[in-house]
């Protein structure tokens, strides 16, 4: 009997065939590692025991907050500090204490397998190994002229799931076994599906210091082994070397389909505001807003003071933190590059265009087996020239507003046959291109024009 399982762009009986390993799914690190006089402290260590039931949660801060009701704006921002207070016990740690949370094991916090090592198809730079982070996006000192920034600034992430979270993790990879590093996915039976009450995090730190980015004064610090990058991107002919870098966001992520009965999450960011009160840098993290729609109904074109009704910001947060709201304000982090610069709309140069949201470029989330034509882009673009010119659709228009629909974590945005929907998890469509460009290589499969396409789309969305 053959088991069903995520045969990538091969025949499903190719899937259970036995095979080298090329990239190691249970790779703590990318193999870059610093020496004892580099670092001398507890460096990072990969947590995959993940949960083998679930557990539905039965009382949480956040409950009392939306009292069995969807979420709105008057309450969203007690609704972020419910959160906060409720990861705070560890997270805190994570935030302010390196070795002390590297020594625990990230204790009841889990990680994805098929992210540490690095993979040129799909360029992938693996996890570090001081702090188990990933490369992030690169942007220009121009984004953030206004508070003081100085020099280009690359984010640094780290991607934790809670229990509930991880229970997902192991029916995805309940079948991998580490004695032979055989480790295929499985997504087509729902299991990508998140149960109620998962919660992801995603914490970002920033290359700048603060003498070169003033808003970073007193952030906590993360010691992190990279090599140098510029405008570009990484330097591959650089050494990887020990480096600061400050700690600028914190997301916290909820499956809670009572607050998001649209969507199924609600998406929260946390951050830095040096000014903000408290003792520790981890007290200074403080709400930008929440997204828990893309707010379908309101065309931010045609009606630009349009309140929106699924997207609260907080008119406290720190300046910096608006520059790089998303479509129409629409929630959108200061490192996920929502506004993008010099595209071309309706064949004219748009010199800066707000583009995304956290809800429409994590909805984009999907798989297609058997197609090398399977991606749906981050962003509404119509194409992406072999210059790196940007053709957006119009904003406002019905291929824009594509990307600016509810739907549920199980109905993918493409129309595609045999989409399967990764319920707004753009880090398992990573961790499963991974795994197809491991299965490829091991298979002798030619398949160098799609994954071609898959790095540009990368290389493209990494940009300011």
């Amino acid at each position: 009997m053959i088991k069903k399982n995520l045969a990538i762009l091969v025949p499903v009986f190719l899937a259970n065939s036995l095979f080298a390993k090329d990239i190691n799914p249970f790779a703590v690190n990318n193999g870059y590692i610093p020496t004892k006089s580099e670092y001398s402290k507890e460096l990072f260590r990969f947590n995959y025991d993940y949960p083998n039931e679930y557990k539905k949660p039965i009382n949480r801060p956040w409950f009392k907050v939306r009292n069995n009701k969807p979420l709105t704006r008057k309450n969203a921002y007690d609704y972020i500090l419910a959160l906060k207070q409720y990861v705070a016990p560890s997270m805190k740690t994570f935030i302010i204490n390196q070795d002390k949370w590297n020594k625990s094991k990230q204790k009841g916090w889990y990680s994805m397998l098929w992210a540490g090592e690095s993979v040129p198809l799909t360029s992938w730079e693996g996890r570090e190994a001081i702090y188990g982070t990933y490369t992030g996006q690169i942007q220009e000192a121009g984004v953030y002229k206004d508070s003081g920034l100085t020099v280009p600034v690359r984010n640094y992430a780290a991607i934790y799931y809670d229990k509930i979270a991880a229970y997902t993790l192991y029916k995805i990879f309940k079948d991998c076994k580490k004695n032979t590093k055989e480790c295929i996915p499985n997504i087509d039976n729902n299991e990508a599906q998140f149960e109620e009450g998962s919660i992801i995090i995603k914490a970002a730190s920033a290359s700048a210091t603060p003498e070169q980015w003033p808003v970073l004064k007193d952030a906590a610090i993360w010691k992190i082994y990279r090599k140098p990058f510029n405008i570009n991107g990484t330097i591959k002919s650089k050494e990887p070397k020990v480096m600061n870098t400050r700690v600028t966001i914190f997301d916290i992520i909820v499956k809670d389909s009572i607050a998001a009965p649209k969507t199924g999450w609600v998406f929260t960011t946390l951050v830095y505001d040096k000014d903000a009160k408290g003792e520790t840098a981890w007290d200074r993290m403080v709400p930008l807003g929440a997204i828990w729609g893309n707010d379908p109904n309101i065309n931010s074109v045609k009606n630009p003071k349009q309140k929106l009704k699924q997207t609260y910001i907080n008119p406290n947060a720190p300046k910096f933190a608006k520059v790089t709201l998303g479509y129409g304000n629409r929630l959108s982090g200061p490192f996920d590059i929502a506004v993008k610069y010099d595209v071309k709309v309706d064949d004219k140069i748009v010199k800066k265009l707000r583009s995304s949201s956290c809800l429409s470029c994590h909805g984009t989330s999907s798989y297609v087996p058997y197609d090398s034509d399977m991606i749906t882009f981050f962003y509404p673009v119509k194409n992406i020239s072999s210059d790196g010119m940007w053709d957006m659709h119009i904003p406002g228009s019905k291929q824009w507003n594509q990307w600016f629909q509810n739907r549920w974590g199980d109905k993918p945005q493409s129309k595609q046959k045999d989409v399967i929907a990764l319920d707004y998890s753009t880090f398992l469509e990573q961790a499963l291109m991974n795994f197809a460009a491991d299965y490829s290589h091991d298979n002798n499969l030619n398949n160098e024009e799609y994954f071609k396409k898959w790095r540009k789309y990368k290389r493209e969305a990494l940009r300011h």
